[in-house]
């Protein structure tokens, strides 16, 4: 894969490029919220992605729910918007920015009407937590293949135009919408599709794009059913969707990027595997909930560096994001916490001296 930069005018400024986390990367729901930012801070991370379901459980750690059975809908307010003022509190004590919060699932294209009012309501709380927890982002990725088919649609202009309401409803609060593609998801699954729904949603001008290092490579580089795990012409692929990319969308309109790698299986990822049989999913949805690896881990083998080299030299830069999903952080227990946390802490040392930015930069 060759270099790409000819084709930009470089800005010369000294570029910024702050390490961060996403919470479920440390651990499950059931592992402390508080502990997961005390061991980001602690290794260095300057920003955290907050995972709604951490907050959850957070508030009822507190002690301001009883049971989701017995809860209102008021007491569920009050309980997290309580926890995400603590948490607050704590990421500043931390020196830790809540860089967003995530992630707002399966509203795009949402058809089922009586559903619809009910997740309308369910993002103006979200807009109440993000404002409680000074976040200016919360991101929203394509919707899931879960999902009962006949309430949703894949019509490109229903899907912009739910991303316009939402952005119209987060606007009042100087909030930002970041959409992001999901390579396994029902509709959405390359960055072009995503793109295409934020060009027809308008100038809303809170409405970003979230990249996944995952994510983009997806749909162009991988096939877990295969035992290369590669699609054909992979490479030749990839290349030509990040050519793609870096001139059609502009640096400016993806504050954050999300990056994670994936494990190489040793047994492909067949309708037969554990992962799919046991849960229905489709194969690159299996792989993302169970195999995730932050970069330059062993079994590790997306082009990760040569995808963030190309958006770098398109002008990138921001919020770097350790953001995986693994199995391994389900494991009980805080020593989970601190083992993700140092190895998300390890795989940024050394992406950050692969590209030449500074381990740990000014925020």
């Amino acid at each position: 894969m060759g270099s790409i930069a000819n084709k930009h005018e470089l800005d010369k400024s000294p570029k910024r490029f702050l390490p961060s986390i996403a919470t479920m990367s440390m651990g499950s729901p059931a592992h402390a919220l508080d502990t997961k930012l005390k061991a980001a801070a602690s290794k260095g991370f300057l920003g955290i992605e907050l995972y709604w379901d951490d907050l959850h459980a957070y508030s009822f750690l507190l002690g301001n729910q009883v049971s989701d059975a017995g809860e209102t809908a008021a007491s569920r307010r009050r309980a997290l918007l309580c926890a995400a003022s603590e948490v607050a509190k704590l990421a500043e004590t931390l020196g830790l920015r809540i860089i967003s919060l995530q992630p707002f699932r399966n509203f795009d294209g949402l058809r089922n009407r009586e559903v619809r009012r009910q997740r309308v309501d369910e993002f103006k709380l979200w807009l109440a937590v993000a404002r409680e927890l000074g976040t200016d982002t919360i991101g929203v990725p394509s919707t899931l293949p879960t999902v009962r088919g006949e309430d949703y649609t894949g019509d490109v202009e229903a899907a912009a135009e739910d991303l316009r309401q939402l952005c119209r409803l987060a606007k009042e609060e100087g909030i930002r919408v970041a959409y992001e593609n999901l390579c396994f998801a029902a509709y959405v699954q390359d960055w072009e599709e995503a793109w295409e729904r934020i060009r027809l949603a308008g100038e809303v001008g809170n409405l970003v794009f979230l990249p996944d290092t995952f994510n983009l490579c997806g749909r162009r580089y991988m096939d877990p059913e295969e035992e290369s795990g590669r699609a054909a012409h992979a490479s030749a692929n990839l290349q030509a969707s990040l050519e793609r990319l870096v001139d059609v969308v502009p640096m400016s309109k993806m504050p954050i990027l999300q990056v994670a790698d994936a494990e190489r299986l040793e047994v492909p990822l067949t309708e037969d595997h554990p992962w799919r049989k046991e849960s229905g999913l489709v194969p690159l949805m299996a792989l993302s909930r169970n195999a995730r690896l932050f970069p330059f881990e062993k079994r590790g083998y997306l082009p990760i560096l040569h995808v963030i080299q190309i958006l770098a030299e398109a002008g990138w830069e921001g919020w770097v994001s350790m953001e995986v999903f693994t199995r391994t952080a389900a494991v009980p227990g805080e020593r989970t916490i601190w083992e993700h946390a140092d190895r998300a802490w390890r795989s940024w040392q050394k992406l950050a001296d692969s590209m030449g930015w500074a381990v740990r930069p000014e925020m």
